[in-house]
């Protein structure tokens, strides 16, 4: 093999695997629970929140629902063992889909911020996101849309 045909073979393996690590990258490890929808309100049960692992037991911080009259995923974050916040994680900026990054959202278009209970944190963005009232009981947790 010559010269140039080497450097232009390496060249394409890199780019491939770029476009490979990317698509890798891209794959959503967040946790959708599941919902029970009767018109007013979304119910997601509590145990939603539990990390199935037979070594410990933890909790996720947050879990996404989705609800067919809306176009995006709700985001609830648990902030306490009674207290949950509910947001719509479209951005209020240019209305592309957040990425939960733990305790707070960030736009992939704009890179705006927002907190976990859907308070601007960084521009462009300007406006909260849309909440939900959520309230408990023993063992669910309802959204009211």
């Amino acid at each position: 093999m010559n010269r140039k045909d080497f450097i232009k073979t390496c060249s394409i393996a890199c780019i491939g695997l770029t476009g490979l690590v990317g698509f890798q990258g891209c794959s959503s490890t967040n946790y959708f629970a599941k919902t029970i929808y009767d018109g007013e309100k979304l119910t997601v049960k509590k145990s939603e929140f539990l990390i199935a692992d037979n070594a410990k037991k933890s909790e996720r911080k947050f879990v996404l629902i989705k609800s067919e009259s809306l176009r995006f995923p709700i985001i609830i974050y648990k902030l306490s063992d009674i207290e949950y916040t509910a947001l719509l994680i479209q951005c209020t900026h240019n209305g592309c889909e957040l990425q939960p990054q733990g305790s707070y959202l960030t736009c992939p278009c704009h890179g705006s911020e927002f907190t976990n209970k859907g308070v601007v944190l960084n521009p462009p963005a300007e406006t909260n996101l849309k909440s939900y009232k959520t309230t408990t009981d023993h063992e669910n947790i309802y959204v009211h849309l």
